[in-house]
């Protein structure tokens, strides 16, 4: 168990009452209160003047960090939009060239189907050919000659 808390002493606990025994029951104000107060309002007057300059100190620098920041944002956002049209025109190009490709294969493969259909007309013209020449020779051959 924790020990008890120790009792304050009767010094400690009257220590407020000390700043009430100094005090001097006969004091009056003097001739100095009025000029305290002029030096008071002189002070007052500064301290509002110090607080408008400084305030006026800084609404100057948060305008000026918000245009150097409009800048800022104003070369990226040039930066980024030349980047992006560089890229828009590479890859505008790139279709370009892949669609010439594309339409020189097109050509070709027409021409190859052009080759192809005349070398089929050329083998049937050959295969009509020698089915004619077989059917004629088959009517020229007379059965008598192969028991010769």
């Amino acid at each position: 168990m924790a020990p008890r808390r120790k009792e304050p002493s009767p010094t400690e606990a009257d220590s407020g009452s000390e700043a009430d025994s100094n005090v001097d029951p006969q004091y009056t104000p003097s001739a100095s209160i009025p000029e305290a107060m002029k030096q008071i309002d002189t002070w007052k007057t500064k301290r509002t003047n110090l607080r408008k300059s400084t305030e006026e100190k800084f609404v100057e620098k948060l305008a000026s960090l918000r245009e150097r920041m409009q800048e800022s944002f104003e070369d990226e956002s040039q930066k980024m939009s030349d980047h992006n049209k560089e890229q828009l025109r590479k890859l505008v190009a790139a279709l370009n060239k892949r669609l010439e490709c594309e339409e020189k294969i097109s050509e070709r493969i027409d021409s190859l189907r052009d080759d192809c259909a005349h070398v089929a007309m050329l083998v049937d013209a050959v295969y009509a050919g020698r089915k004619e020449a077989a059917a004629q020779s088959a009517k020229a051959f007379k059965p008598n000659q192969l028991e010769n």
